[in-house]
C-alpha cells in the first residue's frame, strides 16, 4: 500500500534520517479536528525505516518505508500525525513515533513498573469489588491524544449527535470516561421536550467506555432534541459527587 501526503498547511515539520521533511499535525491539533474520535491510523513512521517494501509514504520525490500500525507502543511516544486521506480512505493518518526512553533504562524501569503494577492491580481489584453500580458493559477504551493530564480537572467528552435506525433501540456511540480522569462517570440521556429518561449507564471507570447501548424505546425517522447529562463521583469514594455537565445534543433516527 502506498500513501501520499495530503498537501495542506502544517504547523510542525519532522525531518527523517535521509534529510527529507514531512509536515504534520500535533496531537492537540488532531484532537481539535476530531473531538469525538473517528480518525484512523494506517501506519507508523519511525526514524529507522520499516521493513515492508509495500507500505510506503510519498511526498513529491521523498519516499519512506513505513511500519504497520501498532496500537500498543513499546517505549515510544507519538510525535505527530500526517494526513494521508483520500476520497476512498477518508480520515486516514500516518503516525510519527519516536523512542520515549533511553535503552539503558528500559530493564530497571520495567522491573519497577512490574512491581508497581502488581501493587496497583491488587488495590484496583479490591477497590472494584467495593464499588456498587459499575457498568458491566464498559470496556477498556482510549482515544489517541484524548487523555486528561491535569488531576485537578475533569475532562468531559463532547457529544453533539447520536444516530440510530428507525424502529430499533440500539445506539452505537462510545460513552467515554477519558483516561487520566480521577472520577467515575455516569451518563443519563433524556428527551428534551418530555424530560423522559431514554438511557442511564452505570458507573464508568477512567479509560473505559460503553460502546453500544439500548434506549428504552424506538423512534420513527426524524431528528429529536436530547440532553446528555454526565454525573461524576470521586474515584476514591464513589459517594462523593463532583462537577458534572449537561450537553444538548440531537438524536438522528434514519
Amino acid at each position: 500500500m502506498e500513501w501520499s501526503v495530503k498537501e495542506q498547511e502544517y504547523s510542525a515539520v519532522y525531518k527523517d534520517r535521509k534529510g527529507g521533511t514531512w509536515g504534520y499535525l500535533t496531537g492537540k491539533e488532531l484532537l481539535e479536528r476530531y473531538p469525538n474520535g473517528g480518525y484512523r491510523i494506517v501506519a507508523d513512521m519511525r526514524r529507522k525505516e520499516g521493513g515492508k517494501e509495500d507500505l510506503l509514504l510519498r511526498r513529491e520525490e521523498s519516499v519512506w518505508r513505513l511500519s504497520p500500525y501498532q496500537r500498543k507502543k513499546r517505549f515510544e511516544r507519538p510525535v505527530g500525525y500526517i494526513d494521508v486521506s483520500t476520497d476512498e480512505e477518508q480520515d486516514a493518518y500516518v503516525r510519527i513515533v519516536k523512542p520515549a526512553l533511553f535503552r539503558g533504562l528500559i530493564l530497571p524501569i520495567l522491573v519497577i513498573l512490574f512491581l508497581i503494577g502488581g501493587i496497583l492491580t491488587g488495590w484496583w481489584l479490591s477497590h472494584r469489588n467495593e464499588v456498587p453500580g459499575l457498568d458491566e458493559t464498559a470496556v477498556s477504551y482510549r482515544v489517541e491524544g484524548f487523555e486528561n493530564t491535569d488531576p485537578d480537572s475533569i475532562t468531559v467528552p463532547g457529544i453533539s449527535v447520536l444516530r440510530m435506525d428507525a424502529g430499533q433501540q440500539t445506539v452505537e456511540y462510545p460513552l467515554i470516561n477519558p483516561e487520566g480522569n480521577t472520577c467515575y462517570m455516569k451518563y443519563t440521556i433524556r428527551e428534551t421536550e418530555t424530560g423522559e429518561v431514554l438511557y442511564e449507564s452505570g458507573l464508568i471507570e477512567p479509560g473505559a467506555a460503553v460502546l453500544t447501548f439500548d434506549l428504552n424505546q424506538t423512534f420513527e425517522a426524524g431528528t429529536y432534541d436530547i440532553l446528555v447529562k454526565v454525573d461524576t463521583s470521586d474515584i476514591n469514594d464513589y459517594t462523593v459527587e463532583l462537577n458534572g455537565a449537561e450537553i444538548p445534543a440531537e438524536l438522528i433516527v434514519e
